[in-house]
This record gives C-alpha cells, sequence and structure tokens, in this order.
C-alpha cells in the first residue's frame, strides 16, 4: 500500500512539473512573441514615416532643418540685432511700455509727453539693434544655428530675445504713428512679421509656439498702428500682403514631425529622458534598463507612432474640423494603460498647442479684413454694410472663422469704426467682445472673441 502511496505521489509531482514547465514554456512563447510583434510593428511604422519623406531621427531632423545652400540666412543678422540690444535697467524701464511696467493710453489717445519722451529715448539707444532686426526681417530664409541631432537635449537660445525684439519694433511702430509718419510704421510692423516668420521652418514646439506668441504682437502692432494715424492705399496692400504671407507660413505640422523625432529617440534610449522621469526615488538606469529589456519601450514606442499620425493627420484639416480630430487622439491617449509609463510622461499637450495656432490664424485672418475694410473706407468714405462688400475688389472671398467653418464676423461700432471677429476656442459669438487685459481676481475669465478693432 504504501509503496502504491509513494508512485501515485511521484507521478502527481511528475504531472506537476511537466504542468509548471509547459507554462513556462507558454509563457516565454507569448513574452517571445510579444516582443517580435512589438518590433515588427514598430519597425513598419518607421519605415512608413521615412516612404513618406520624414525624418525618423534627430540627426535627420537636423537635416531636415535646411535652407537653399547659397541663400542668405537671415538668423545671423537677427542675432546681431539681439547682441545690440540695450535693455534699460528695472527702474529706469518701468515707466515705457511694452518694454517696460507701464500701460499704453487706449488706441485712440495719444501717448502722455513724458510717457513718448521715454520712448524716444530708448528708440534712440536701441537704433543699431533696430536696423538690424529690420534687415534680418527682410530676408526671405532663415535657420538658426542649433544642433537639432541632440533630442530632448536640443538648446534653443535663438528664443530668448524673439518676443523682446518683436515688441520693441511694436514700440518703435507706435512712436511713427503717433508722429503721423505711416509709412515708417508701417516698416516696423511687418519687420514684427518678418522676425516671427523667422522661425516658421524650425521643427520645435516651443519655437513655434514663440512664433505664434510673435505673430500675435506684430497684429497688435498692426491694430495699434491703424487706431493712430492713417495709412495710405498703398501701405494698406503693403500690410495685407504680409499678413497673408504670415497665415502661408504657419504650419504647425513641421513641430509635429520633429516632435516625433525628439519622441523616438526616448524610446530607443530611455535613459536619455532625464533623471526625473520615473520619480519617487526610483533608480533610473536599472529601472530603465528593465522596461526596456521587457519590451515596454518598444510598445509604448508603437502607441506613439499611432498617436503622433493622428495629430499629424489632424493638423492637415480644414482648420475648423482639427480641434475635434485632435480631442479624439487625446481620448485615445487618456484610454491608454497607465502601465505605459514613458508614454504618459513625454507626451506633450498638443491639444492646447493647436488651438493656439488655430488662435494664430484667426487673428491673422482678422487682421487682413479689418485692412481691407479700411481700403474700402478711404475708397467709399464710409464703412462696408457688410463684409461680402469687399469681394472682390479687397478681398477674393471672406475668409473662414477657423474654430467654427462659418466665415468672420463684423460689426460696426458707435464710435464710427468697427471689429472683425472670429468666436474663438469657445465657440460663442459674444458679439466682438475684446479679451480682458488680465482675468478678474478670484474670477474665471469671461468669454471673448479673437478681434481686430478700429475705433476711429
Amino acid at each position: 500500500m504504501n509503496d502504491r502511496r509513494t508512485v501515485a505521489k511521484k507521478r502527481r509531482k511528475i504531472k506537476f512539473s511537466h504542468v509548471l514547465i509547459a507554462l513556462l514554456l507558454a509563457g516565454v512563447a507569448a513574452f517571445a512573441y510579444f516582443r517580435l510583434s512589438t518590433k515588427f510593428k514598430l519597425r513598419a511604422g518607421i519605415d512608413a514615416i521615412r516612404a513618406a519623406g520624414y525624418p525618423v531621427t534627430c540627426a535627420e531632423l537636423d537635416q531636415w532643418y535646411n535652407i537653399p545652400p547659397d541663400a542668405e540666412n537671415a538668423a545671423y543678422i537677427i542675432e546681431d540685432a539681439f547682441s545690440f540690444y540695450k535693455k534699460w535697467d528695472r527702474e529706469k524701464s518701468k515707466s515705457l511700455p511694452l518694454v517696460g511696467k507701464a500701460k499704453l493710453p487706449p488706441r485712440t489717445e495719444s501717448l502722455p509727453a513724458e510717457m513718448k519722451a521715454l520712448i524716444v529715448e530708448f528708440i534712440a539707444d536701441n537704433n543699431e539693434a533696430i536696423e538690424l532686426l529690420h534687415a534680418g526681417a527682410a530676408v526671405e530664409h532663415c535657420r538658426y544655428p542649433i544642433d537639432l541631432s541632440a533630442g530632448f537635449a536640443t538648446l534653443v537660445p535663438n528664443l530668448s530675445e524673439m518676443r523682446g525684439c518683436v515688441r520693441l519694433l511694436e514700440l518703435e511702430a507706435v512712436l511713427h504713428a503717433e508722429n503721423g509718419d505711416g509709412r515708417s510704421a508701417t516698416r516696423s510692423a511687418i519687420s514684427g512679421f518678418g522676425i516671427a516668420r523667422s522661425l516658421a521652418k524650425e521643427p520645435v514646439m516651443i519655437s513655434q509656439l514663440v512664433r505664434a506668441g510673435c505673430q500675435a504682437i506684430a497684429i497688435l502692432t498692426v491694430e495699434q498702428v491703424v487706431n493712430r494715424t492713417e495709412l495710405t492705399d498703398e501701405q494698406l496692400v503693403e500690410l495685407i500682403e504680409h499678413v497673408r504671407n504670415s497665415e502661408r507660413s504657419s504650419d504647425i505640422f513641421r513641430a509635429f514631425v520633429g516632435e516625433r523625432c525628439t519622441g523616438i529617440s526616448v524610446f530607443r534610449a530611455p535613459g536619455s529622458v532625464g533623471s526625473n522621469i520615473l520619480g519617487g526615488g526610483v533608480p533610473l538606469k536599472p529601472a530603465l534598463a528593465l522596461y526596456r529589456a521587457a519590451g515596454m519601450a518598444d510598445a509604448d514606442a508603437v502607441i506613439y507612432l499611432d498617436l503622433m499620425d493622428g495629430y499629424l493627420k489632424a493638423a492637415r484639416l480644414p482648420l475648423h474640423q482639427r480641434r475635434e480630430a485632435v480631442k479624439a487622439v487625446e481620448a485615445k491617449l487618456q484610454a491608454t494603460s497607465k502601465a505605459h509609463i514613458l508614454l504618459h510622461m513625454i507626451m506633450p499637450a498638443l491639444s492646447r498647442v493647436t488651438t493656439i495656432e488655430m488662435r494664430a490664424i484667426a487673428h491673422l485672418r482678422t487682421a487682413q479684413v479689418a485692412l481691407a475694410i479700411q481700403r474700402y473706407r478711404l475708397a467709399a468714405g464710409a464703412l462696408p454694410d457688410k463684409l461680402a462688400d469687399l469681394v472682390p475688389a479687397y478681398i477674393k472671398t471672406v475668409p473662414k472663422d477657423p474654430f467654427d467653418g462659418n466665415e468672420l464676423r463684423y460689426r460696426k461700432l458707435d464710435t464710427g469704426g468697427f471689429v472683425v471677429y472670429s468666436v474663438g476656442e469657445d465657440l460663442s459669438d459674444d458679439d466682438g467682445k475684446e479679451k480682458p487685459p488680465r482675468r478678474p481676481r478670484g474670477q474665471k475669465l469671461p468669454n471673448w472673441d479673437v478681434t481686430f478693432i478700429v475705433e476711429r
């Protein structure tokens, strides 16, 4: 009896060990399948990007950001201007508008004598920088000397002075307009668009956000000029052309391409993202090595390429369709398991970037139409009753609102002026309400439209 029990026990042990071996082999086979299928999907995704003619590595991205070999490079002139920019100390500059803490008077009011004298002095101090900005802004091609092959470690020092110098041009434009010099004011405004355009081909997200910011300053410059002085039809036509060209060069797609290259570089070498990505005191190198060995970095990369493909496709849709397309991609990201740690850590908020780009284009379109209205008023001696009256003599068609796909709105003002506007990201028609200068303390920012206002 004991012999039988011993034999039965041995048989059970043998069966159990067989089950363990079978489970282990199945696990190894499943892991091998996961690793091989993931690598295959990743390779197929990368091959598809290259087949479409886009860079994959950061080194390829650096080569992709180029200008014609014999072309003059605006970057060198603009960077020289940065070096000549003379900032006043905080105490002295606080009485300056735009570049200091002081506020410009309302659009139709003259500059106070003391403020105007300070502006004259500041512009004189920066005459050399300003002339270089004008010269650089007039050059068609631009490639700043940055090394994109460094991936996340890429430095973009050219951005640090960009907004300040466009503000300097705005200040110069306001001074010229105040003096009734429409020709010089127009030149200053156009140069603001030129400085913004110098970033148009830079495939870096922050660069494109700075471009949009500089573009917005240039539009505000035009608004200040139009409200402060009378421009000739020739000057208005010149401004319209530069505004139109700014929309043509507004292409967030390039930034998404650059973002994708940087993301791919992270999944290939996770240690490149920095020491704080995992947090909680987790040892970085061992954790990332295990993450990659388990195939999770490749799995993250496959999902990442799919998400970025969605963002890139959204960037090619008609403007008013982009936000919904981007929201769908973002929903897919949110539905992805939090186990994909690296994916969730490096994925940028591209939905917000898309909205910022659409707002920038809305600003450009409202400015273009407002300038066309000014041309109509010069010729007819009165404002048009509707935007369709501008077609075809002053605009080919009434531009669409980037946010809802309808035509831009237009309203006459009691002051004898007018407002052209887009409903903006809240999709609420607020009758051309201008964005408040600041959020009321303790309150939610009220609804507002994307506007171009001429008050006189």
